[in-house]
């Protein structure tokens, strides 16, 4: 009906038609113009992983960071987070964390992701007459003399030490049984703010208090070492950052 309306009045008064063409044809303009709905669906956002390193072995207890948070636990222990020790065989512990497994072996520290090129440094020491390797640093900023000791798993010194340097192990320490050449002695495992040897310095490094005079050197353990590359050139000893 409506096509026939419009031939008829084409024939009597064309210049009406192309009046009406005109008419409708801004319409049509912003009709084809208007954007097309947009029906895209949100991207799920999947959390980060987490980050996991197993810092060191006290007895049948293990140290875990769990994104740069601390915690000692016995075999089948789970804390309120969530973290639980499946198991210890040598140097390697198996947890569960969030709904997942997890091998952590001791040494392996977990991945960052952001990358900013640091100085690279590197501490040279020479062995001792005993074919030992001291070094001065500090702890908490603190001058000490340090032993490094690749078979300490943590950095360790005697509660006397402890006390001059002001670490609170009393108050702020969790309580361990260690092995030591003497036999199983009582210590404290503490976070440490700072250590430091030359120009490579480190914050929030594990580390035992152990009561009495033992160790009578502060001993550089594993807790600070595994995060540096050891290399001897002849007889000295290279301590080199990894990153």
């Amino acid at each position: 009906m409506i096509n026939v309306w419009i031939s008829a009045v084409t024939k009597n008064a064309p210049h009406l038609y192309l009046i009406c063409l005109c008419f409708f044809l801004p319409t049509v303009a912003l009709l084809a113009a208007e954007p097309p709905a947009d029906i895209s669906l949100p991207i799920p956002v999947t959390p980060a992983p987490p980050r996991l390193a197993l810092e060191a072995l006290l007895g049948s207890k293990a140290v875990i960071n769990v994104n740069g948070q601390r915690a000692v636990l016995t075999v089948g222990e789970r804390k309120p987070s969530g973290l639980h020790l499946l198991s210890l065989k040598g140097d390697v512990a198996t947890v569960g964390f969030d709904g997942r497994q997890y091998r952590l072996r001791l040494g392996q520290t977990p991945i960052n992701t952001r990358f900013v090129q640091p100085k690279l440094e590197i501490v040279t020491i020479a062995p001792d007459p005993r074919g030992m390797y001291l070094t001065p640093g500090a702890i908490n900023g603190q001058s000490v003399q340090f032993l490094v000791d690749t078979g300490a798993t943590t950095v360790a010194m005697n509660a006397i030490e402890a006390r001059r340097l002001g670490v609170d192990y009393l108050l702020r320490g969790q309580p361990v049984a260690v092995d030591t050449a003497s036999g199983r002695s009582q210590a404290w495992f503490v976070e440490l703010n700072e250590v430091s040897i030359g120009g490579i310095k480190m914050h929030n490094i594990g580390a035992v208090v152990l009561e009495g005079g033992f160790p009578q050197q502060i001993l550089l353990g594993m807790s600070f070492l595994s995060q540096l590359q050891l290399q001897r050139n002849g007889m000295l000893l290279e301590l080199r950052q990894k990153y």
